[in-house]
């Protein structure tokens, strides 16, 4: 399969979604795609029709699918730019709907905190929490999901390579 050039946005964007789909087919299902994805930053799409339920509004697991993506895949990029090896240990979570979801809606998350780099090239254990909201409008977040991860760091030695998940980011993001 040939893909666009890396140097190309929306070309990473779809290599991305593609292998994403390959790797987690429900997100495939799901219709979820990349809006953007930058350091400290991700918006996933995913439009209404394969969520819907029988009120017509998103069904509460597909929009939990994507608002869980999104820390845990802005944590994927972090660790994968840092070099770090990594297993990404969903400990808990909270997730919230705040009101109807009625039309195609975006996941974002745009903090996550300070990998502790050393500990866990170390093998060592780290603990974070990361937040993502959904969005319908411009307006406040229809949905609201809190992640609670431990990280497992594999020394280099060990032979782990890059950790859970090796998705095709392009070489220019690593830091």
């Amino acid at each position: 399969m040939s893909f666009p050039a890396f140097d190309e946005r929306d070309g990473v964007l779809n290599r991305l979604a593609t292998d994403l789909h390959a790797r987690i087919p429900m997100t495939k299902f799901l219709g979820i795609h990349f809006e953007a994805f930058e350091p400290g930053r991700i918006v996933l799409t995913a439009p209404l029709g394969p969520s819907l339920n029988h009120r017509g509004t998103a069904f509460g697991p597909g929009v939990f699918t994507s608002a869980g993506l999104a820390p845990w895949l802005l944590l994927v990029r972090a660790a994968w730019a840092e070099r770090l090896a990594v297993q990404i240990l969903l400990r808990r979570c909270e997730f919230a709907i705040h009101r109807p979801i009625t039309c195609d809606y975006r996941a974002r998350c745009d903090t996550l905190p300070t990998l502790e780099a050393d500990t866990l090239r170390q093998g060592g254990k780290v603990r974070l929490t990361a937040t993502s909201q959904v969005f319908i409008d411009e307006g406040e977040p229809a949905a609201t999901y809190t992640a609670h991860f431990t990280l497992l760091g594999q020394p280099a030695s060990s032979g782990a390579g890059e950790g859970d998940l090796a998705l095709p980011f392009p070489e220019v993001w690593r830091t």
